[in-house]
């Protein structure tokens, strides 16, 4: 892999900076007034999709007059999943990667009274990338929160949503979400020194971790899918040399999920990963990245395929470097003052399972706080009401 074009990372003051717009999510239907079906979710392995409700379709009825008269098929690449996946959701399996995703939705009844005359079907997703770290720890594709300790141990917050389709007047969807009983999944975790989740690293639709010790050997742990670990093994070693290393996601667009470390002179490296455990050739993508005190990946912040990379400087300054998808970077921004405030600050998911991520952040009192953007916006939103309390016992987010 060539060396990517790196730009200047500029600290002048704040920028405007239109975010793109979200995920294709609709197609064009067969007949000039019928509703287009809308998918709802992230085009990540380990995600669940379903038709996004609209009321278009509340009219139509089975031939008995009850229910909704349609049935749903999904296609991959055009062509009908197998019949037993096939349903009102669709789980996207390792198989998925780098297929796109469609949905068919056929009236029983057409021409009748509310339905439409023919099969409507749905814009494609964008090829589907590996797990991200925002799709969790248990196979469940839902933001839970992973922290270790100073002495440690590693504790697990899983969260289970719950989708409903009568949640406001008619039948709107909407999410519920809470929080399960938190378990120790780890200790001695303190013989490293940096740790931190890139995702799917192995390529078994399953979450890992990256911990370097001191010696400079990196070492992964498997993700096992129910909130544990397989057998660790060596996967680098001379990591020393960097004093930050992080997972941003799939930062090249090949669908595989990569990993950006930092030497003391502030130059930054892309090291792809290969999708099996593995690396691709690491290229040079900015320097001049001394100046910040921390780097956070965010994920795709915006919903636009894309992931994006927030820093803050020595002098408490957030910035925002969203990236261009394809292994470089868009123009960067500065968001607000006052994030050494937080004694931590992580990207790790949407806390409203959407599609939009948002940062976490710990702030002096120990109220773990979430700030979140969406299309076309500006900056961030936040912070939110505290989401939790006592998260100072953490000295990290993962």
């Amino acid at each position: 892999m060539g060396i990517f074009r790196a730009r200047t990372l500029s600290l002048a003051g704040a920028l405007v900076l239109a975010l793109a717009a979200g995920l294709p999510s609709a197609g064009t239907a067969t007949a000039a007034d019928a509703p287009t079906p809308i998918i709802d979710g992230v085009p990540y392995v380990g995600a669940e999709m379903r038709r996004q409700y609209t009321y278009e379709y509340s009219g139509c009825k089975n031939p008995d007059g009850t229910g909704h008269g349609i049935t749903l098929e999904w296609l991959r690449d055009g062509e009908p999943l197998p019949e037993e996946r096939q349903g009102d959701t669709l789980r996207i399996l390792p198989e998925d990667q780098g297929s796109r995703i469609a949905l068919k939705v056929i009236p029983l009844t057409p021409g009748e009274s509310g339905c439409p005359e023919g099969t409507q079907l749905s814009a494609e997703t964008t090829p589907i990338k590996a797990s991200s770290r925002a799709m969790g720890w248990t196979d469940r594709g839902n933001l839970e929160l992973l922290g270790r300790t100073d002495d440690g141990r590693l504790v697990l917050y899983p969260r289970t949503y719950t989708y409903h389709e009568g949640a406001c007047e008619g039948a709107c969807p909407s999410y519920f979400g809470e929080w399960d009983e938190p378990r120790q999944v780890g200790q001695g975790w303190n013989i490293f020194d940096i740790v931190f989740s890139p995702g799917d690293f192995d390529g078994d639709g399953f979450n890992d971790l990256l911990g370097r010790d001191s010696a400079g050997g990196l070492f992964l742990y498997p993700g096992d899918g129910d909130g544990g670990w397989l057998d660790r093994r060596q996967v680098g070693q001379g990591w020393n040399i960097f004093d930050s290393i992080v997972g941003p996601g799939d930062f090249n667009g090949d669908g595989t999920n990569d990993v950006l470390a930092r030497n003391t002179a502030g130059d930054l490296y892309l090291y792809p990963g290969d999708g099996e455990g593995g690396w691709l050739p690491r290229s040079t993508v900015g320097w001049g990245w001394q100046v910040m005190d921390k780097i956070i990946t965010a994920g795709d912040m915006n919903a636009d395929g894309a992931v994006d990379v927030f820093a803050r400087d020595y002098n408490g300054y957030l910035h925002l470097y969203p990236t261009d998808g394809q292994g470089g970077w868009e123009e960067p921004a500065f968001t607000s003052a006052d994030w050494d405030t937080f004694t931590e600050i992580a990207g790790l998911g949407s806390f409203g399972h959407s599609q939009y991520n948002h940062l976490f952040a710990v702030a002096g009192n120990g109220d773990l706080v979430t700030y979140s953007t969406g299309a076309g916006l500006t900056g961030l939103w936040g912070p939110s009401a505290p989401v939790g309390t006592g998260w100072d016992v953490f000295r990290e987010l993962l």
